[in-house]
């Protein structure tokens, strides 16, 4: 270990180095991240970003772990774990830390009889991958409910983003691509309702996505539904429901899911990927595009 190293490390002392970040992964795969660092609170994901930047170490924002595949050679650089969960709740609005989980933020809305978060059940994940990424239905998303988002810019100044500036749509946020800033926190405004209506909602949501695999590992739906079209039924039709690459598998159960059936390698997983893009341009014309982000590549 340098000099540089040892400085690095002792600004950050609960730092590990060398963490399998296939524990860390929905898809139950990935090598070992050079620094791990577990964010708290703000303050600590603050920290851990400006001091990345002053010893010019690459540094990556891990949430839930869904939506991602990490390389076999895992990541040369800081992976940063959020788990910075302050939540406030006021009336109808939901003040909340970026490394909240999805399911816990919905627990605490329902505790609360706030609607408007039901599309949210059994998806993985954490609220800041969320807004990044606009989780939710082809017709309802997470940022519809945002007033705004506090981010870390490249700066490193902390600025609230108001809704209409978030640039969202289908599957996508300025924060997504485009904008390099970390997400903080968001705050949503929901609307009270009677226990019996959200359980209703949650009860219909849950029974669009009963037939999502859940005996293996997945990283969610791989691919973005083309304008007019569902990824799914495209790579059924061009038959490729059951696909497998080492141990890599289109899902039987939905065929935008692709699962680990044990030992799947991320190789296993980019060649399946690219595989599919191929047959459904040749036999159906569609480009395809990921929705899962590579890391380590």
């Amino acid at each position: 270990m340098d000099s540089q190293e040892q400085k690095f490390i002792s600004k950050l002392p609960s730092l590990e180095k060398n963490v399998i970040l296939a524990t860390y992964t929905s898809f139950k795969i990935g090598g070992p991240a050079k620094y791990f660092f577990v964010a708290k609170s703000n303050d600590d994901v603050i920290k851990a970003i400006k001091t990345a930047k002053e010893f010019n170490i690459i540094f990556f924002i891990l949430g839930g772990g869904s939506n991602i595949l990490v390389s076999d050679k895992g990541f040369d650089g800081l992976i940063i774990k959020m788990e910075n969960q302050k939540i406030e709740i006021k009336d109808n609005l939901i003040y909340v830390e970026s490394g909240m989980p999805l399911q816990k933020l919905l627990r605490k809305a329902i505790e609360h009889s706030l609607s408007g978060l039901e599309f949210l059940i059994s998806i993985p994940g954490t609220v800041g991958g969320a807004i990044a990424g606009n989780t939710g239905t082809p017709k309802e998303w997470i940022g519809q409910k945002i007033i705004k988002v506090t981010v870390l810019n490249t700066e490193e100044e902390i600025k609230e983003i108001p809704k209409s500036q978030c640039d969202f749509f289908y599957r996508y946020s300025r924060f997504k691509y485009d904008d390099k800033s970390i997400i903080l926190s968001a705050e949503f405004q929901l609307e009270k309702a009677s226990p019996t209506h959200i359980q209703g909602l949650v009860n219909e949501y849950l029974g669009k996505r009963k037939n999502q695999p859940t005996k293996y590992p997945s990283a969610g739906s791989i691919f973005k539904n083309p304008e007019g079209q569902k990824a799914w039924q495209l790579i059924e039709e061009a038959g490729l429901r059951g696909k497998k690459i080492g141990g890599a598998k289109v899902s039987e159960e939905h065929a935008n899911f692709i699962i680990n059936t044990g030992k799947a390698k991320a190789d296993d997983i980019v060649i399946l990927i690219s595989y599919i893009k191929q047959q459904v341009r040749d036999k159906l014309g569609f480009q395809l595009q990921e929705e899962i982000k590579y890391v380590g590549f």
